[in-house]
């Protein structure tokens, strides 16, 4: 496919990366120099540096033969006009991040559409989302929901108490409704199980397999089930002002707290909530922490807009021994240095973006896609083709490559747990968990020519669940 994003910031360059391993032709526009050089220097992909809200600029792209334009630039009314100029070339999928909702919320005189945008995403909102779940199901450090939420994948560190550890995985008794399908050690390595594999404590573990029965087989992976009441959440940026909102209407009853640190903003903050009690402080301070009772917090969530300020505040955090603590990384670098310090639950709002729009450039009838924090695999969400060569084939004579399992099978709104003697049919939903270097395999395994019919229908389906 042929790719035109425009910006330079940190969901442009991951997105960039991403897609130009995967072999797409990829063109970035971006008008400050320093970004820019970034991606010159690092990436194999076409660097544009002048402004993407113009045509003449798009032309020079190649915007008349493009499959794809992703405008993700801090200026709202940049992305706006380049995903219009873009229809106006009649590029088929238009990608646009925006922050303000007055351009495509319910009292918006023009819908999205009319603006020329087919998917609106907001990274800010999809992490704020990403880390509610992870407050409704503390036990989990990762999770995703697939088809409609009746499928689940589970991330999870099992403790030293389990029954599951120093057991080779053929020999634990078969759950039907779930799956283990990767295991990570503390050292960062990651397989993707076989019946000889053995998991040790401490080692993080994957599973598929029904909603329910996961939330049932995490609390089992511990001595007790932690339940998360109160809350506070250190930053009143774009992702604590949407957290604490979505903490307020749900259906759990959460105890809130947010600290900032700009006076302003926290007078802003106090307009926006109607439950949330709203502090003026510095988080990385150990007497305000002192002073509010950090200790009593059933989870902290550090999402300053700082990964150094967000690990002093886990750091801090720890130290008053809170038993939840959530971070936002904004640099993958610092990713490493969470797990190193005990941290599982990180969260990067431009890999969870750059997710989000990456399913839009699969060749098969994707549906869904998630990569994992550490990005040492992929979770994709497919409905199987008729002219799938692995269609009505028993899974163990379908020659799947190492490094790949399907967790699950969606047919007629059942859940299937399925095992080697399960057969593929044309129109199951499979979840499917691979490593990346596998992807070129699986492509060749299930799609078919994706032509513009079903793309258009591709993001039809996708925009229920992107737009913000």
């Amino acid at each position: 496919m042929h790719i035109i994003i425009i910006g330079g910031g940190g969901v442009s360059y991951e997105l960039a990366r991403y897609l130009s391993d995967k072999k797409h032709d990829v063109v970035v526009i971006e008008k400050n120099e320093e970004k820019a050089l970034r991606f010159h220097e690092s990436l194999d992909v076409m660097v544009i540096e002048d402004n993407g809200a113009n045509a003449v600029v798009l032309e020079k792209a190649g915007i008349k033969n493009s499959d794809m334009l992703v405008a993700v630039t801090e200026a709202d009314e940049v992305n706006v006009i380049a995903c219009m100029l873009a229809k106006h070339y009649n590029v088929p999928i238009t990608v646009a991040r925006i922050r303000n909702q007055e351009y495509v919320g319910a009292s918006s005189v023009l819908t999205a559409q009319q603006l020329g945008i087919d998917i609106v995403i907001n990274p800010e909102r999809i992490a704020a989302m990403e880390i509610s779940k992870m407050l409704h199901f503390p036990d989990a450090s990762e999770l995703e929901y697939f088809h409609r939420d009746r499928v689940m994948m589970l991330g999870v560190v099992v403790g030293s108490e389990a029954h599951i550890t120093d057991v080779p995985l053929k020999k634990l008794p078969v759950n039907p409704d779930a799956l283990i399908v990767g295991i990570s050690d503390a050292d960062g390595t990651f397989v993707v199980p076989s019946g000889n594999d053995v998991i040790r404590p401490g080692n993080k573990i994957y599973l598929i397999g029904k909603a329910n029965a996961l939330k049932d087989i995490s609390s089992r992976l511990h001595n007790k089930r932690k339940i998360v009441r109160q809350v506070t959440i250190m930053g009143g940026g774009l992702i604590g002002l949407q957290l604490a909102k979505l903490l307020e209407d749900s259906k759990q009853y959460f105890d809130v707290k947010l600290i900032e640190k700009d006076y302003e903003r926290c007078e802003h903050l106090c307009r926006q909530m109607d439950s949330t009690l709203i502090l003026q402080g510095d988080a990385t301070e150990i007497a305000m922490l002192e002073e509010e009772d950090t200790e009593r917090a059933d989870a902290v969530v550090a999402v300053t807009g700082d990964d150094r300020s967000n690990i002093v505040v886990a750091l801090l955090a720890q130290q008053f021994g809170v038993k939840k603590i959530i971070s936002e990384v904004m640099r993958p670098h610092y990713a490493p240095i969470y797990k190193t310090l005990g941290f599982e639950s990180v969260v990067n709002p431009r890999i969870l973006a750059a997710s989000k729009i990456i399913r839009l450039t699969r060749r098969e009838d994707a549906v869904a896609f998630s990569i994992l924090q550490d990005e040492k695999a992929e979770i994709s969400e497919i409905v199987l083709p008729p002219g799938s060569k692995v269609a009505n084939k028993k899974i163990a004579e379908a020659n799947f490559p190492h490094g790949m399992l399907i967790g699950s099978i969606i047919r007629d709104e059942e859940v299937i747990i399925p095992d080697g003697e399960t057969v593929l049919l044309p129109g199951d939903n499979l979840i499917i968990f691979a490593i990346p270097e596998v992807r070129v395999t699986l492509e060749q395994c299930f799609a078919q020519p994706a032509g513009k019919s079903s793309r258009d229908n591709l993001y039809k389906k996708l925009n229920n669940n992107l737009e913000e």
